[in-house]
């Protein structure tokens, strides 16, 4: 990985010739994408909304065309740069083809071109000057040609980072011709919210973040469109129902609750379902998202929300007995056999997730360990103190 090498090296030559750093916490505070949307509808009947698995969902049909992709981000930070190493992985369990961001070849040293992979930020004034061919392999500004300096926020870069590395893989996989037929399950929401909470105000950085994230958007609401006509299909799984707040919009089953989380709002609907009818698979929706865009783009999607218990008993722990999720798609066409792939990799094999995610994300996460672990001990630091310079 001669590029790592020759960057680490710039990088210490410029810092040596620094004599004053920027310290700016601000950029550093936690920033979340955060869903929500006044435009959420229920389109079931409210006693029909939430129904339990049927076990033919996962038994009538197979599925060999199943593929994931999910990216994994890790950061260096040292007094005088901010280093963050973003990686992805696009795969199929069933056929073993796979495309990544950077490839093997670039980790096992056999080529020397790759994907970008690496956000590098000085915490000095003037930006490090890295020639063309470095600079393959470099994010230095976000999709709307502002650079990424000391005052962009560290966790924004990251999110978008991870974005830019996933639509890369997609598209990378669409010229190969890999995604024919198939189905593609996204680690996160298909379109993704602009709406950033952070725990100071960043006034004059909000639009820059907004209008960076939907132009992200963009580009993946074209890349599902051009999946969809070679007959592929893009289907989000969204995990971290924390950070969205659809289900209390619409309260579909008049819980009498609002502005909660979908995952509170899921935690009391399993307890109370455990409590009634015992620990089984239930599926709630679909309901009809729309989001509207700076632009007055309308983008609709459908989804369900899902519960599986995470064990065959009932237990006094404070612990939730059920793992939630909620699977979309594109459109306004609630066709419930959407779920049929996602049940068919998870709950059919005894899974919790689907497993293709569970393996892009594992594998996504290897390739940024090994980079990670490559660049700190190239740039000299002690493998005893590693942990102080590994942040977020």
């Amino acid at each position: 990985m001669v590029n790592l090498e020759e960057i680490v090296e710039k990088i210490r030559s410029y810092a040596s010739a620094q004599w004053k750093t920027l310290n700016d916490e601000d950029s550093r505070k936690p920033a979340e994408t955060v869903e929500k949307s006044s435009d959420v509808e229920l389109l079931a009947e409210p006693r029909k909304a939430l129904k339990h698995f049927d076990s033919s969902l996962a038994k009538e049909s197979h599925y060999f065309n199943i593929y994931a992709v999910d990216s994994s981000s890790r950061v260096v930070e040292t007094p005088y740069v901010f280093v963050a190493i973003t990686t992805g992985s696009l795969l199929s369990r069933f056929t073993g083809k796979a495309v990544d961001c950077p490839p093997i070849s670039f980790i096992t040293g056999a080529v020397e071109d790759a994907c970008r992979f690496l956000t590098i930020i000085p915490s000095f004034q003037t930006p490090v000057d890295f020639d063309d061919r470095l600079k393959k392999i470099l994010y230095t500004e976000n999709p709307v040609g502002v650079r990424y300096d000391h005052d962009y926020n560290k966790y924004v870069i990251l999110e978008e980072a991870r974005l830019l590395t996933e639509s890369y893989l997609v598209s990378k996989s669409v010229e190969e011709g890999l995604l024919e037929d198939s189905i593609l399950l996204v680690d996160g929401p298909l379109i993704y919210p602009s709406t950033i909470e952070v725990s100071t105000p960043y006034s004059a950085r909000f639009m820059v973040y907004r209008s960076s994230l939907e132009a992200i958007n963009r580009d993946r609401l074209a890349l599902w469109g051009v999946i969809r006509e070679r007959n592929a299909l893009a289907i989000g799984i969204v995990k971290r129902l924390y950070k969205s707040y659809y289900l209390s919009s619409c309260d579909p089953l008049r819980l009498g609750v609002s502005d909660i989380n979908d995952e509170t709002y899921l935690t009391a609907l399993s307890r109370s379902i455990a409590g009634e009818e015992g620990l089984r698979p239930y599926i709630l929706g679909p309901l009809r998202i729309r989001t509207t865009m700076s632009n007055s783009t309308r983008i609709e999607r459908v989804a369900w929300y899902v519960g599986i218990p995470r064990r065959l008993y009932t237990s006094k722990t404070p612990l939730t007995h059920y793992t939630h999720y909620r699977v979309e798609v594109l459109g306004d066409v609630a066709d419930e056999s959407v779920l049929k792939p996602v049940v068919y990799d998870s709950l059919n094999i005894g899974s919790l997730l689907p497993v293709s995610i569970i393996l892009a994300d594992r594998r996504a996460k290897k390739f940024s360990s090994i980079l990670l672990q490559y660049l700190v001990f190239s740039m000299g630091l002690e493998k005893a103190g590693l942990h102080q310079y590994l942040t977020i």
